[in-house]
């Protein structure tokens, strides 16, 4: 009996000490931040254009970037919306992009090209094959995703997640955040300008 209750004495002290261990282990170490606490959020991709667009270099204007994927129906619908939204906003310092976040296995640049021509897209069509990018705004696999970004180049936060089957909804959405940052950009901007000039 006693040597019953010895070994089970024993075997909770064991039990309290690997847990403690793994407690004191787990303290030690960095917990994750997400992509956009650690550091600038923004990205540098080539386009099907040969062109390369960069939220660094905005010049100036609102960026409007949606990324998806060519076998992703919302998608498709979301182009829709965008292509209307490039209309509107013509001639205003607005940009509309497209990011794919397939891989060349899964959609070449022949198959994108397709997919743009066969959609009538006409705004730039980009690819983020390793999804690094896309990474950035979401941790969910869910897509259409919409980033926002004002005229000094900054992320706008949220992301906008989904897509609706009412493009008049989304595009009111939408809307909605270029708007405000049209409006804030003048204040953005020369606070920006003005921050190395002391």
């Amino acid at each position: 009996m006693l040597r019953r209750f010895t070994t089970t004495i024993l075997v909770i002290a064991c039990a309290c000490l690997a847990a403690f261990h793994a407690a004191a282990r787990q303290q030690q170490q960095p917990t994750a931040t997400a992509p956009a606490e650690r550091r600038e959020v923004g990205f540098r991709l080539k386009g099907l254009d040969g062109k390369v667009y960069d939220t660094a270099a905005t010049h100036g204007e609102v960026w409007v970037v949606s990324f998806g994927a060519t076998w992703c129906t919302p998608c498709t619908w979301e182009l829709v919306a965008i292509e209307e939204l490039k209309e509107e906003y013509e001639g205003k310092p607005v940009r509309f992009l497209w990011v794919s976040i397939e891989d060349e296995k899964r959609a070449s640049n022949n198959i994108l090209r397709h997919y743009a021509r066969e959609r009538r897209l006409t705004i730039p069509v980009l690819r983020d094959a390793d999804g690094e990018v896309f990474a950035q705004f979401t941790a969910s696999t869910r897509i259409p995703v919409v980033a926002f970004f004002d005229r000094a180049g900054r992320f706008d936060s949220p992301a906008h997640r989904g897509m609706s089957q009412d493009i008049a909804e989304y595009k009111k959405l939408v809307r909605a955040r270029v708007d405000a940052l049209l409006k804030a950009a003048p204040a953005a901007a020369t606070k920006a300008d003005g921050a190395g000039t002391n």
